[in-house]
């Protein structure tokens, strides 16, 4: 079987509708996107979903790319905030706030005023619940998690020192089980970058995503002509964008994560390091920053998470791992400030370990060894077969990659 012909018998395959509460799932009132077909995962993730939708798109599936929207816009209306996924063990914890940027790529492309309004008034409560549950001292913001049922408290301790592979010094099963939810809600569970100690931090993607949704809800209440709104989430993105250079920016002219506690920026180069070029928060000399260390995180088939270091554990988000989701953003964000050869030349690593891992295999996969070019990572559990976000990152390199020959054969 052809890869092409695997995404399409299996993409309705990875549809679910669960209209009605069960013991395990929450209910959602569309049909919605899982990440794999069979094995793990067997619910909605949220910003899994991002990815994917993009992929939906590009295929001309609007419908379900809107029923994913609406589904997470859902959870906003009954929770206050999208969770990590529809099982109920996600009550306590969101995932990387990705909605504003999929409202605004489906709204781009089918333009509906009245749809934008209301998405619009649900996307302010997601801002409002990081900017008053996950707000720092320093005025940038944290991964963290809601109050933990005592009950659930040994257990997701127990989840944290098994994945983690170490119980840390001195650390109580309290600690332990908030490191695992705020590890959940980072979407990076768990990575060298920031250990444990999730909560601790004011991360760069965090704060990199929450520019983009202050971005674009400057620009939905522009379209919805809310002058003064407007002027609102312009000045809250630009002090992000200041805080940002404050707090995260090394004297390299790098972004890095921020410890709170210790007052300190770390030294680690990771994928993240690209996202605020992914955003459009960087300038172009903050970009060129970034591309001279590229080299510590591009390996033989593509970005790794975080470059090669000695921090004790297990991290499944480090090295030698990469991640569809994190190709994307690095790619995406060197095209935005005109490194077109480095994203051409890491997007057709991608397209060329996911191909040969296939012909191997005859499955996509939810991460990649890019050393060694194959599925054999550094792993905290059986790793699934994967569609979601490896197939929709896939579809948009591959599209990608086809415009820009086009462009280059019409310049010719």
């Amino acid at each position: 079987m052809k890869l092409q012909e695997y995404i399409e018998k299996n993409l309705p395959l990875s549809i679910r509708y669960q209209p009605e509460d069960s013991e395990s799932l929450y209910a959602l009132p569309y049909p919605y996107l899982i990440p794999s077909v069979k094995g793990m995962f067997q619910e909605m993730y949220y910003w899994d979903t991002y990815f994917a939708n993009t992929g939906l798109m590009l295929r001309g599936d609007y419908v379900q790319a809107k029923n994913n929207i609406d589904d997470l816009l859902h959870m906003i209306d009954r929770f206050g905030f999208v969770l990590n996924g529809s099982n109920t063990y996600f009550l306590y914890n969101s995932q990387p706030p990705v909605l504003a940027l999929m409202v605004r790529e489906y709204y781009d492309r089918m333009p509906d005023k009245n749809w934008l309004a209301g998405a619009y008034e649900r996307l302010k409560i997601e801002n409002a619940f990081w900017m008053q549950r996950r707000k720092n001292e320093s005025g940038l913001n944290r991964y963290d998690c809601e109050p933990l049922p005592e009950a659930w408290v040994k257990h997701s301790s127990k989840s944290a020192i098994g994945r983690l592979g170490f119980r840390p010094e001195g650390k109580d099963d309290a600690a332990m089980a908030r490191a695992n939810h705020a590890a959940g809600e980072s979407g990076w569970d768990f990575t060298p970058r920031m250990g444990w100690e999730v909560f601790n931090y004011a991360s760069l993607d965090l704060n990199s995503w929450l520019y983009a949704q202050e971005d674009q809800l400057a620009y939905f209440a522009g379209v919805l002509k809310l002058a003064d709104e407007q002027k609102h989430w312009e000045d809250a993105r630009d002090h992000r964008a200041a805080l940002c250079r404050r707090y995260l920016k090394g004297e390299d002219g790098v972004f890095y994560d921020y410890h709170e506690v210790k007052k300190e920026r770390s030294n680690l180069v990771s994928a993240a390091t690209y996202y605020p070029l992914y955003v459009a928060m960087a300038t172009q000399e903050e970009a060129d920053a970034a591309v001279k260390v590229l080299h510590r995180v591009e390996e033989a088939y593509g970005v790794a998470c975080v470059e090669k270091c000695d921090v004790p554990g297990n991290y499944q988000w480090g090295h030698p791992n990469g991640w569809p989701p994190t190709q994307r953003i690095v790619v995406d964000g060197l095209l935005r400030y005109g490194y077109r050869e480095d994203a051409i030349r890491i997007a057709n690593k991608y397209c060329d370990l996911v191909e040969s891992c296939f012909a191997q295999t005859g499955h996509l996969w939810e991460k990649y060894n890019v050393v060694k070019g194959n599925a054999e990572v550094v792993d905290e559990y059986e790793m699934p077969t994967m569609l979601g976000w490896t197939f929709g990152v896939y579809v948009w390199f591959k599209n990608m990659l086809s415009e820009i020959e086009l462009e280059t054969h019409v310049e010719s």
